[in-house]
């Protein structure tokens, strides 16, 4: 195709129902376009002057340019499940980036295809992921020795001679048990997170034929695995090995001998939600919103989510350093949702954030202290392409 043909292609999809009548999102993949055939990938402060006509423009506060992507990839894949369907050539945004792609869709007979599927795409897949591997294991190898060698709040961390455990924080599962009619439900109840809780629910219902029992087994968050990503790339090569332990499995006898990264929703903390109440944010669990006492006054602003989280949503989350019982560390990063808790941990693990987070103790308390709190705003889009902002911090201290 030349460019006649493919701004003809441009044309089909924008006018089309399933794109809509939005001089919004024809202008901003119009630009795409048209920045991709000029070889020329626009960032999002170009794309926020371009089109939203916002001259002073901050990624790191605003998600703005990631929401109307998002939404734009939505109404092109509407396209293609209805007017488009047949079409030989799909454009495509891939995630994470601002350019577009035309793709040829080749016709693949159906013995073919199911082929492809059963022997090819295994094969395939563990070369890619062998390759991941390879690259991932060089690449750390040749990058760690100057990877967060300057952080002051890695430091300790490094230095410490204390095992790490990470708690991954898990979702509680409770069996319903219905007597008479002889039948079994495996139930997932946000209000219901632990023995405790269910106990407090067998006790308010009238029904004797329904019996409560706990499980074995919990439900893991969809995210906890880039947690356990996150800390692996910063702890490697430093010679500092841990541990991931759900937080339903952990026992409190091994709080002492460990420094403690916990992560996950507040609900989901067990124990750990004790250690909040050290800090200056409350956490209300009949509203499930944060409280925070505002400066000289006894009044407490309330924060609490928004929106939908598979789609543009605002969350909070609370990062806090307290000392252990045996002189070692615990580090709390916890959201109301899993959004907060995934960029809470993000601003630890993140050199460039890390950094960043560093600068603002600096300038506002004057140090980067031993013990502290540091409250986030988090917006973004299905969890994924997040943002955050800081709206407290402080030190903490104990006696």
């Amino acid at each position: 195709m030349n460019n006649q043909e493919y701004q003809k292609y441009l044309d089909k999809i924008i006018t089309s129902n399933s794109f809509g009548n939005s001089p919004t999102y024809s202008n901003l993949l119009r630009y795409l376009v048209k920045c991709t055939m000029e070889n020329d990938i626009p960032k999002e402060a170009e794309i926020a002057s371009q089109i939203f006509g916002k001259k002073e423009f901050d990624p790191s506060e605003s998600t703005l340019i990631r929401v109307n992507v998002y939404n734009l990839r939505k109404k092109l894949k509407i396209y293609y499940q209805n007017e488009g369907a047949k079409d030989k050539i799909i454009l495509r945004i891939p995630k994470g980036r601002y350019g577009v792609s035309f793709e040829r869709k080749e016709s693949i007979p159906f013995s073919k295809k199911v082929f492809f599927k059963q022997k090819i795409l295994p094969i395939v897949l563990m070369l890619f992921v062998g390759s991941l591997m390879v690259n991932g294991f060089l690449y750390s190898k040749a990058n760690f020795n100057s990877s967060f060698n300057d952080s002051a709040l890695w430091s300790e961390i490094f230095k410490s001679k204390k095992n790490m455990m990470l708690l991954v924080g898990d979702l509680y599962l409770y069996q319903e048990i219905d007597t008479i009619q002889q039948t079994q439900k495996i139930i997932r109840n946000p209000i219901v997170n632990s023995n405790e809780d269910l106990l407090n629910l067998q006790n308010t219902m009238n029904s004797t034929s329904i019996n409560y029992e706990p499980l074995s087994y919990s439900h893991l968050i969809r995210n906890s695995m880039s947690w356990v990503k996150d800390l692996s790339n910063v702890l490697y090569g430093k010679n500092k090995n841990f541990t991931v332990r759900t937080v339903s499995r952990f026992n409190a006898k091994e709080l002492p001998e460990n420094d403690i990264l916990v992560v996950g929703m507040v609900k989901t903390l067990g124990i750990f939600r004790d250690y909040i109440k050290k800090s200056t944010i409350e956490y209300d669990s009949k509203s499930g919103d944060f409280l925070l006492k505002i400066k000289d006054s006894e009044k407490k602003e309330l924060f609490g989510p928004s929106g939908e989280p598979e789609n543009h949503h605002t969350d909070y989350a609370l990062m806090m350093k307290t000392p252990g019982p045996s002189g070692n560390n615990i580090y709390i990063f916890a959201g109301i949702w899993d959004t907060g808790a995934s960029q809470s941990f993000k601003n630890f693990t993140d050199e460039k954030l890390v950094k960043k987070l560093e600068q603002k103790m600096v300038d506002e308390l004057g140090k980067i202290p031993d013990y502290f709190e540091v409250f986030f705003k988090v917006s973004g889009v299905d969890r994924m392409e997040l943002s955050s902002k800081i709206i407290h911090l402080g030190e903490l201290k104990f006696n």
